[in-house]
């Protein structure tokens, strides 16, 4: 398929590609896999936790790493930004110690990666966010381009780790549901806020009925919402409904409980792009 971009927004669009995380695993030059990929953990000020990730190499070629933390953010669309080296303001980076810098595997193999987060005698109750990157050397990076103009583009997988200090919790309230636009489909959604301490996950699984009868089962993303933060959170149409969401006639009664640690709110409300509704307790 021909491309409809100009010369310039190729040359940003290959820009923006060598500065954002990707998910790199199997793809050429770059296979590696990490498991677990997230790490929720809970310390006490002055405790030591010992983790290890598991690496694998899925090339049939051996394989250079290199492995460093970084410091990291969530935004309220769910994106993950990656910062510079340079500490941010906050940062808790110096907690962390990793195994080693530099990481050789040999093809189709795995290995044990360990890290320590050092958590201070003084630490205050709160939550302590860090990234491990594990991103290829040189000679594993990426062409990415278009026509002559090639760019590196750096295979990169990002572990996150949090850890949560002393009695530090989320404080989530919802603040509405509605339907709006996610991944170019209409669905619902509810907006959370969270003025806690520590971030926070939803879970549920809600049932809808809509305007001519038809029965949906949805079930609520778990996606965090960080500290301070307000975010649209997906309620996802289940893959084993006979119906499309996009054959639905609004509104849609949606009914049942989500949830969080220390929080829930049940639903029996119907639901519209235009219609922000009430709770119910």
């Amino acid at each position: 398929m021909k491309s409809n971009l100009s010369h310039p927004e190729k040359f940003l669009l290959a820009l923006w590609m060598t500065l954002f995380v990707f998910p790199a695993a199997g793809a050429a030059g770059f296979a590696a896999t990490v498991s677990p990929p997230r790490f929720e953990l809970f310390a006490e000020p002055g405790e030591i936790l010992r983790e290890s990730v598991e690496i694998s190499n899925a090339d049939t070629a051996t394989a250079n790493f290199n492995m460093r933390t970084a410091d990291w953010e969530l935004t309220e669309d769910g994106n993950v930004t990656i910062h510079p080296p340079e500490l941010q303001p906050g940062s808790c980076r110096g907690w962390a110690k990793i195994e080693r810098h530099k990481i050789k595997l040999l093809a189709e193999s795995e290995r044990k990666y360990r890290f320590e987060i050092h958590v201070p005698e003084d630490a205050q109750p709160g939550e302590c966010r860090v990234a491990l990157l594990l991103e290829g050397t040189a000679e594993e990076d990426l062409l990415a381009g278009a026509g002559e103009i090639r760019f590196p583009v750096q295979g990169r997988i990002a572990i996150i780790v949090y850890v949560v200090v002393g009695d530090a919790r989320p404080e989530m309230n919802l603040l509405r549901l509605g339907m709006d636009t996610v991944n170019s489909e209409q669905i619902p959604v509810a907006v959370l806020e969270n003025s806690g301490k520590a971030h926070g996950r939803p879970s549920g699984i809600l049932e809808g009925i809509d305007a001519v009868g038809n029965r949906l089962e949805f079930t609520v993303s778990p996606s965090p919402v960080m500290p301070g933060q307000t975010r649209r959170i997906p309620i996802w149409p289940a893959r084993s409904n006979r119906v499309s969401i996009r054959d639905i006639v609004l509104p849609l009664q949606l009914s049942g409980t989500i949830e969080w640690e220390g929080g829930k709110k049940k639903i029996d409300e119907a639901v519209s792009p235009t219609h922000r509704i009430g709770l119910t307790e």
